[in-house]
């Protein structure tokens, strides 16, 4: 992706950066609508430095703390859900080699890629795939093996790969030839790495969550970022807690959307039923009832997301000498995290449902695509069944059971 030059970061909050977002909005019903990738907004959130809120003053980043940047996220997902998910593991990727930073101050290689952020370069993932292999396990088809040049040779097929067709480079997770998982990073564009643009869900529907394939990709030794035995003991972490959060509060923002475009429908109506309490929808008391709900589901949406980013933020702080967070905060931050799924998998479709009501017939219309609300929430909680969630919190308020270890919490 051509790179673009990059300003100090619009601060969230400010004049600029909410001008920024008036304009990503502005076209966000008519993108969904047509189907088109939102390039152009993407380009504008790097050269905004979005992509850099958590860096701090060493990296040139304004050093956003995590709870700052959650409610950041949420912004930018109010104004395009789309738009906010691309960047998802980008402040995943942002967020591990910081951490690999504190637990090494000396680390050249972690410095050279937060140098890389720092510049406005985008990354996304390569992690997931098809096939038999249980949901989560850390264990992938796709191969890194040594070549005769002393690198290694990557192939293998992803997908699920959200951001890819955005992104400058990707992280893969991969298996090598000891019985382990690596982590591995390559620009897109290098040779050998095909991006399909095959994503057919119904909702986040131009996010590039399509295909990734690996054909005999080269890769450099200092580009294999972590390289973890299949049997090494599981440590405390709060990284996957990270991942899951985000798209929460990427359902926060759209429960935003859902009150101002609801305020908005109602505005527009110029006429009520011959049966209803007033002449005006703006004045019907049940139509105002009804909004203030769905004011207050948003607003409690928020809440938890941003009350669990403060407990990934106090784990992410407690880390010790090997940048491993206290075990005690991260579990607490994992099991928030996994409540704040179970509630809003609930309360968001609803609440996207119960906007509908609001209009009528007219709420139905193609050209107000006021549906993309529902789908867009109904695919993110798809994401991992909140059933298994449900039951990992009520074990572990009954028995004290620890929290699973996979990519899932």
């Amino acid at each position: 992706m051509t790179q673009a030059p990059v300003s100090p970061a619009l601060l969230p909050g400010t004049d600029a950066f909410n001008t920024l977002l008036d304009e990503i909005r502005s076209g966000a019903k008519d993108r969904d609508l047509n189907d088109e990738n939102p390039f152009d907004q993407v380009i504008a959130l790097k050269q905004a430095g979005f992509g850099t809120l958590r860096l701090p003053a060493e990296f040139g980043g304004p050093g956003l703390s995590v709870p700052q940047l959650f409610s950041a996220i949420i912004d930018v997902a109010s104004a395009d859900p789309i738009v906010a998910h691309i960047f998802r593991t980008h402040f995943w990727f942002v967020e591990e080699r910081l951490r690999a930073l504190r637990a090494n101050p000396s680390d050249a290689v972690s410095r050279h890629w937060l140098h890389e952020v720092a510049a406005g370069k985008l990354f996304a993932n390569a992690f997931s795939e098809k096939g038999s292999l249980a949901v989560g396990s850390l264990v992938f088809n796709t191969r890194l093996l040594p070549d005769s040049s002393g690198g290694y040779r990557l192939n293998g097929e992803k997908f699920y790969s959200t951001g890819t067709l955005f992104s400058d480079y990707l992280t893969v997770a991969t298996t090598s030839d000891h019985d382990s998982v690596a982590s591995v990073i390559v620009p897109s564009d290098r040779e050998g790495v095909r991006l399909v643009d095959d994503w057919d869900g119904f909702g986040q529907r131009r996010t590039g969550t399509g295909t990734t394939i690996f054909t005999d990709v080269a890769v450099a030794p200092d580009e294999v970022l972590a390289d973890t035995p299949y049997d090494a003991e599981p440590e405390p972490t709060v990284q996957y807690a990270s991942l899951q959060l985000y798209i929460h509060a990427v359902v926060a923002g759209v429960l935003q959307s859902v009150v101002d475009d609801g305020a908005a429908l109602l505005r527009s109506r110029t006429r009520s039923f011959s049966h209803a309490l007033t002449e005006s929808p703006v004045d019907d008391p049940l139509y105002q009832k009804l909004l203030g709900e769905l004011a207050s589901t948003a607003y409690v949406a928020r809440a938890a997301v941003l009350d669990a980013a403060s407990a990934i933020g106090a784990a992410t702080d407690s880390h010790d000498d090997r940048g491993v967070p206290d075990a005690d905060l991260a579990a607490d931050a994992q099991l928030k995290v996994a409540k704040v799924k179970v509630h809003l998998d609930d309360v968001a479709p609803e609440a996207a449902t119960r906007l509908l009501e609001l209009g009528g017939a007219s709420a139905a219309s193609r050209q107000r695509n006021l549906d993309r609300h529902w789908r867009n929430v109904r695919t993110i909680t798809l994401h991992n069944p909140v059933a298994y969630k449900a039951r990992v919190i009520g074990d572990n308020l009954l028995h004290g059971s620890p929290i699973p270890a996979n990519a899932y919490f």
